[in-house]
């Protein structure tokens, strides 16, 4: 049997590519647009996994800043409680020092300026010798001197200082542990935009959740790039 005329033959029997169908068009298209949204998907999920750690590492920052913060304020309340209590032993014996001077009574004077804490010795002798000669009680008092100085108020500034710190550190770790919430928030939507594009035949529907999900998540990944990292293993 002779073979058929060339002419007779179908596009498919000469080898020749066949015109892309309407439903193969559409298979393609939808599989382009599960590729791209499994894409977003796997990023998304990776960078808002990220960015539930951060914002946990960055709460117990804040909690033990806190912590520091509120234990290191008890030292200081416990220092300046004891200058306090200092200040008044100062004040009494320097009351005594007057009353006794102011008798005539030196040799009761003199006991008091002996038994004078260390402390307050420097800034007294400085004002005992600031008046005028032949004046026994100068103007003013001790403790206006620059030599008038308590260690344990210095400790307490100190450690204020230390708790004031801290706190503030507190401050801000809670303030990025919200920040990392929010892109974690942000890039959560950006599931619900690439998971809801497949669902859609229409194209444009598609590119728009997709192009929604892709803004979204440059700004949430742009904010967990931009914001302090916490890592400990």
């Amino acid at each position: 049997m002779s073979d058929p005329p060339a002419e007779l033959e179908t596009p498919a029997e000469r080898g020749t590519p066949q015109p892309e169908t309407r439903e193969q068009a559409m298979v393609r298209r939808d599989r382009r647009v599960e590729l791209l949204a499994a894409i977003l998907l796997s990023a998304a999920t990776v960078v808002t996994a990220w960015s539930a750690y951060q914002a946990t590492r960055w709460s117990g920052v804040q909690a033990e800043s806190y912590t520091t913060a509120s234990a290191t304020r008890t030292e200081s309340v416990r220092a300046s409680n004891l200058a306090n209590r200092q200040v008044l032993i100062d004040v009494t014996t320097f009351l005594d020092w007057i009353d006794a001077t102011g008798e005539g009574d030196e040799v009761l004077a003199a006991d008091i300026h002996e038994r004078m804490r260390a402390e307050f010795l420097p800034a007294f002798d400085t004002w005992l010798v600031s008046g005028e000669p032949g004046v026994e009680i100068p103007p003013g008092t001790p403790f206006t001197q620059p030599e008038y100085v308590l260690e344990a108020q210095l400790d307490a500034d100190r450690l204020e200082a230390e708790a004031a710190a801290a706190f503030d550190e507190g401050g801000e770790a809670n303030q990025t542990s919200d920040d990392f919430v929010l892109a974690a928030v942000l890039l959560a939507s950006v599931l619900f935009f690439a998971g809801l594009a497949g669902t859609f035949d229409s194209l444009r529907a598609q590119v728009l959740l997709l192009s929604l999900g892709a803004v979204t998540f440059l700004v949430g990944s742009a904010i967990v790039v931009t914001l302090p990292q916490s890592v400990g293993f």
